[in-house]
């Protein structure tokens, strides 16, 4: 019995690192991390979409900082817009898109990154978090802020 407790601790505790992208944190970074897929927004909010509004696609970790992992800017966007984040938009260095993230898509009026403003108009993926390799993942915008 006490072999198989430690086995189902071992396990859980492989679990939370794929979690929280540490399961290959011994590893030289490989630069294969990739999320990919489709940005709408709900057809109640098309009207408040502006010419001059940008598009970010924000990759960040579960339960982490608020801050992004990795982002990308889509100035202009005409919807549905396709999107692919890569090792190439994570923001800190030596960093790199690995393990469980959260994805969400925010129109911002401004066009500067940082927390939401009256105006701006936002959406998450339904199954976040999502592992990184995802390449269906689907962002609809439906809140308005």
């Amino acid at each position: 019995m006490r072999v198989i407790g430690m086995a189902g601790g071992v396990i859980v505790l492989a679990g939370i690192a794929a979690w929280m992208g540490l399961a290959h944190g011994c590893e030289k970074p490989s630069g294969s991390g990739v999320i990919a897929g489709q940005v709408t927004i709900d057809p109640a909010l098309v009207s408040k979409v502006r010419p001059t509004d940008v598009l970010f696609v924000i990759v960040r970790r579960p339960q982490g900082a608020p801050r992004p992992l990795a982002a990308k800017r889509i100035d202009n966007p005409t919807f549905p817009v396709s999107f692919e984040i890569t090792n190439q938009d994570v923001m800190a260095s030596g960093s790199e898109l690995r393990g469980m993230v959260d994805v969400l898509a925010r129109i911002d009026r401004d066009g500067q990154a940082g927390p939401p403003q009256p105006g701006d108009l936002e959406g998450k993926f339904a199954k976040n978090p999502t592992l990184v390799g995802s390449r269906e993942v689907a962002i609809v915008i439906d809140k308005e802020y």
